[in-house]
């Protein structure tokens, strides 16, 4: 009997862990819409993995520093759009990754954080990462959502991420030259009714 519960956990966890891989049969983007101070509108490009899996984005760059105006302190960038997938899957995101360079002096930091939320839907997801200085170097980092916020099943409302660069302190800079954030799209299918 023991073996029988056993094995019928293990299953159960096979059978889940397959199920959180599993991706509609097709994913398309319909439209991207971005703004913000931070977007770099230079080179602007979005690629959507063929496993459908991870959506990057490339901005020519977002940089921040205390030297300056309050205005060269923060850079924000807000990015909506809009994913087209069959009925009977629901999306979120698990993890967002970029790359960073960073000068932050002692007694100062940087701080960088993300908020993703659906169109017409309650909740918002955060994730920060501060950076406290001194610190110096360039680094790719990769931080996870606490808490997955699923977008509603059979619907494809819009997906909207927004992204902020701010320092404070002292003496700080932090650049993404290359602004390539990268999200990592988790699926589920919904239950049948």
């Amino acid at each position: 009997m023991a073996r029988q519960v056993v094995l019928a956990v293990v299953l159960l966890m096979i059978a889940s862990v397959q199920a959180s891989a599993q991706t509609p049969p097709e994913v398309t983007i319909n439209y991207v819409t971005y703004g913000g101070s931070g977007c770099g509108y230079e080179n602007t490009n979005y690629v959507l993995s063929n496993d459908y899996k991870t959506i990057s984005f490339i901005f020519s760059g977002m940089a921040v520093t205390t030297d300056g105006s309050p205005a060269d302190k923060r850079k924000a960038c807000q990015i909506s759009f809009s994913l087209n997938y069959p009925d009977g899957w629901s999306v979120s995101i698990g993890q967002v990754t970029g790359s960073m360079s960073v000068d932050i002096a002692k007694n100062s930091e940087g701080i960088f954080t993300t908020h993703f939320y659906f169109s017409g839907q309650s909740g918002t997801a955060i994730i920060e990462r501060k950076i406290k200085g001194p610190k110096v170097g360039s680094f790719k980092i990769t931080d996870s959502f606490l808490t997955l916020l699923w977008s509603e099943c059979n619907k494809a409302p819009n997906l909207n991420i927004k992204m902020v660069v701010t320092v404070e302190g002292e003496e700080a800079v932090m650049a993404l030259d290359k602004f390539d954030p990268i999200f990592n799209l988790q699926w589920r299918q919904c239950p049948q009714n």
